[in-house]
């Protein structure tokens, strides 16, 4: 790979992200991590790829040395057949703002924005089979996945101790690993993973409709802390390494319409900004605290990932928060990079990232079976396995993720990215490039009946490609046709521009924004009304728990109530003004849980003001590895003009909702974008005042220079 991040600084000598001098890679056994993690069996030596042009086949290390195309078709021997996969770059996986970060000895951060990263990431099929899919990175030789079939899958990877050598095949169904498993945070809050019990209705339908079609794409930023970067001397294959993990996310949550965009490396080269402990909610409670201060004001984003070589105690190898993207809190895991394969941490975060959206763990026998035969197991959303990794999300995990949209999760996700200019355009990449007005990939893949997959230009009388849904029929949907529904109380509509076939960014009210009919307030485009989150547990009927009960419990600190968990594992007792913020009680509805399981009972009789009141308090079983309660959501109401903000009461007005008000002359405010002025449709709101150009509209950040800044860190 050809990363433009002048790196020739370290050649010079200082600005080099790490000595040159390879540093020591052991275990407490003294054997390498690598030697340890290699997959159990390859099916043939070092393969060498071969790529089909317009003349004799040609060797892919010969072809890399000069260029890297936007599109490839490679020749590959896999279990003695014969495949030719068709690959196309992917244009959305580095965008132009994509940011990278190192360490000089002295502290002093280096920084290199703009197009810093040559992408050098594919994804395709393979020829002749439906259902087929693939996805490599030409970094360093060609590394990655390819799927023929359900039962049929192959990873390619590095040859031992070999860099930019050709690779080495293993199938799927041999790396088999001790039992691995992920822990929830004691953040969990809002379940989601049951199937939705939603309503009936024309409206609805078209909520549905537009939540899953609508692609939603997660910003990230990946986070080696310094343990990775011993592990990996040669930071050029640290930062190889990290693409292709987020490549093939890219790939997982494809099928979900959820692009993941990497807009930030960061390489802790010279020491751990945080305590990594082997305590994976240790480690991610302190990475969670110096994201939000440090992190996030310097490179905004919707979710980050920390992935380290330190060993977590026990079988966990992640940790995240349940329903906590676009969270400047929350959005965040810690990853334990457990296998010399790619696919191990790849999956992992994706493991994670599916909690921040809301996906919970896959029990046994919940009908939800995942892809490929048994016993081999391939969801992603398993929260143990022996099987290693999972690379598809079960239809329940597809459930979940709608059902936490059309609640109002994830704003965040429905920005648009800002175009990439075309270095090699290429009609077939499914990337209108200049001078396109459609793209819609191969002949054999292209559905769109508006586009002409040869020349990509519109057909005869088509305004539009049908890629949005501002386009029915290829013409363009007049201006102000709703293209987008609210997603609940504290989410706003959107409606077409009139000259472009996507609908604008999502746009939701702002934190403190009054919801439910002043029964909870807007907290990160959700209405977390205390009622509904007990339906979300329990079914239609449930209600919160009776003030005595719930106080009761939440004060005492243990397994029934809490305000929470200790990175130690001990159960926080509220506070008598924080009890409502702790952990969720309700009474009513369902015998069973929409999410996990009753591990115990209790009945205890309460007496108060002479009165005898029942109450009954529930241990919730998450499963094994998940032993952690789940909180009332930020912006719960918990008095009047308070609302809960990190698991206490406190003002409504350090939000800044009454700020934001006096800003917009009285009326409601949104978080989303910044350009807001009152709307005559919707008085009591403020919503974005759209360009007549929806590029301008959507042009969300601008590609600054590719020099690095550098900045002393304290």
């Amino acid at each position: 790979m050809r990363l433009a991040l002048l790196w020739a600084l370290g050649f010079l000598g200082a600005g080099s992200p790490l000595s040159s001098r390879p540093l020591p890679n052991t275990d407490p056994t003294g054997g390498t991590k690598e030697q340890e993690a290699r997959p159990e069996k390859a099916l043939s030596g070092p393969l060498e790829p071969q790529v089909l042009q317009d003349h004799p086949l040609t060797s892919l290390a010969d072809m890399l040395q000069t260029s890297l195309p936007e599109a490839l078709k490679v020749k590959l021997e896999l279990d003695g057949e014969s495949h030719i996969l068709e690959l196309q770059q992917d244009r959305d996986l580095v965008p132009g703002y994509t940011t990278a970060v190192w360490y000089q000895p002295n502290g002093t951060r280096v920084v290199s924005k703009g197009h810093a990263l040559e992408n050098c990431c594919y994804q395709g099929r393979v020829c002749g089979l439906v259902g087929s899919w693939a996805s490599f990175c030409t970094c360093s030789g060609l590394r990655g996945l390819v799927v023929l079939s359900p039962q049929r899958s192959y990873a390619l990877e590095l040859g031992p101790g070999d860099f930019q050598g050709p690779p080495i095949v293993f199938r799927i169904q041999d790396f088999l690993r001790p039992g691995h498993t992920c822990t929830l945070s004691s953040f969990a809050s809002l379940p989601t993973q049951a199937p939705p019990e939603l309503p009936r209705g024309q409206q609805h339908a078209r909520r549905k409709r537009d939540v899953v079609t609508e692609t939603k794409v997660i910003e990230l930023v990946i986070v080696a802390d310094h343990s990775e970067v011993r592990r990996f001397p040669d930071f050029q294959r640290l930062l190889n390494r990290t693409l292709e993990a987020a490549y093939l996310l890219d790939s997982f949550f494809q099928p979900l319409n959820v692009r993941v965009a990497l807009v930030g490396l960061e390489a802790w080269t010279q020491r751990d900004l945080v305590e990594v402990s082997s305590d994976p909610a240790v480690t991610l409670e302190n990475f969670l605290r110096w994201r939000r201060a440090d992190l996030l004001p310097r490179l905004p984003h919707d979710s980050a990932q920390l992935v380290t070589d330190t060993p977590f105690s026990g079988p966990t190898v992640g940790m995240a928060v349940q329903n906590s993207i676009c969270s400047p809190d929350f959005s965040g895991g810690v990853n334990m990079d457990h296998s010399t394969s790619i696919l191990g941490v790849a999956s992992s975060i994706a493991h994670e990232l599916g909690h921040s959206l809301g996906l919970g763990h896959i029990p046994p026998g919940s009908g939800c079976p995942c892809p490929g035969p048994a016993p081999a197991k391939s969801c992603i959303m398993e929260a143990s396995t022996d099987f290693l990794p999972g690379l598809n999300f079960s239809n329940c995990s597809r459930q979940a993720l709608e059902k936490a949209l059309l609640e109002g999760m994830g704003s965040c996700l429905f920005e648009r990215l800002p175009g990439l200019p075309s270095v090699d355009a290429s009609c077939g990449n499914m990337f209108v490039d200049p001078g396109e007005q459609c793209d819609c990939g191969f002949s054999d893949d292209c559905t769109d009946p508006c586009c002409d997959h040869d020349t990509c230009q519109l057909r005869p009388g088509a305004q539009c490609a049908s890629d949005g849904p501002c386009c029915e029929e290829c013409q363009l949907r007049p201006a102000g046709w709703q293209c987008r529904p609210p997603r609940g109380d504290c989410d706003l509509p959107e409606s077409c521009l009139g000259n472009s076939s996507q609908c604008p960014p999502d746009v939701s009210l702002g934190d403190g924004e009054p919801c439910a009919g002043g029964q909870a307030v807007c907290m990160h485009g959700r209405c977390a009304s205390y009622a509904q989150q007990c339906q979300s547990l329990w079914g239609p009927g449930a209600q919160p728990a009776t003030p005595l009960c719930l106080h009761t419990a939440n004060m005492r600190g243990n397994a029934y109530g809490s305000c929470g968990r200790s990175p130690d594992g001990s159960y926080v007792p509220c506070a008598p003004r924080d009890a409502i913020c702790g952990q969720l009680q309700c009474q009513g509805g369902r015998t069973k849980p929409l999410l996990g399981s009753v591990q115990d009972l209790l009945w205890e009789t309460l007496e108060a003001n002479g009165t005898q009141l029942n109450c009954s308090w529930v241990h919730l079983d998450l499963g094994s590895d998940v032993a952690q309660p789940l909180l009332t959501l930020p912006g719960t109401t918990c008095g009047p003009g308070l609302v809960c903000v990190s698991r206490r009461c406190q003002p409504v007005d350090l939000l800044g909702a009454q700020e934001c008000r006096r800003k917009c002359h009285g009326h409601g405010c949104t978080d989303t974008l910044s350009s807001l002025v009152p709307s005559a449709h919707h008085p009591q709101r403020a919503v974005q005042s759209w360009k007549s150009d929806p590029s301008e509209s959507w042009s969300l950040t601008k590609s600054p220079s590719a020099e690095p800044l550098r900045t002393p860190v304290p």
